[in-house]
């Protein structure tokens, strides 16, 4: 039985953060020209190990972001995510996400993660863990170097904003 409440906490953990990382896509703006490079979907990739599973092809099947279908595309390395919106990187990247972080710095891509000092690294949103619920806490200084934009309502409900000004954040 405990196994069995385990295993559904995590399936729950996890569809929490896979509807995050769509809805991201609803509240950041790509304010750079390399954004007109990017192709005719919405991508969303998940860097290295997938915790995620299916739950955010269900999730995402036969929506759309910024009038592009949405697709996940999964990759082994960092490098190949450059030409995502949004770039989750596995925790299971470990002593990786530094380098995946400096593969991604230059790109307009939103970078996610749930591993332990991701902002610190250098992230731009960090999924945690509060009194059991899933939050996330957000770098503007990362998301202004990247030259996107987060919705001020997006930040309102972060558990934490570290960095920055108001340049970064649009109403």
């Amino acid at each position: 039985m405990v196994a069995t409440t385990w295993a559904q906490n995590r399936l729950s953990e996890y569809a929490v953060k896979a509807a995050y990382l769509f809805n991201f896509g609803k509240f950041v703006r790509f304010t750079s020209a390399d954004t007109a490079a990017k192709g005719q979907s919405f991508d969303i990739c998940i860097v290295g190990e997938d915790p995620l599973g299916h739950t955010l092809d269900d999730l995402t099947a036969n929506e759309r972001l910024d009038d592009k279908p949405v697709r996940v595309v999964r990759v082994k390395r960092a490098e190949e995510a450059g030409d995502c919106e949004i770039a989750y990187i596995s925790a299971a990247e470990g002593t990786r996400i530094t380098g995946d972080l400096n593969a991604l710095r230059s790109r307009t891509v939103l970078t996610v993660s749930d591993a332990p000092d991701f902002l610190q690294h250098g992230g731009m949103i960090q999924f945690l863990t509060v009194e059991k619920h899933v939050r996330f806490a957000v770098n503007l200084d990362a998301v202004r170097a990247a030259q996107l934009s987060l919705s001020s309502e997006l930040l309102r409900v972060a558990s934490s904003v570290k960095g920055g000004s108001s340049a970064g954040v649009r109403p």
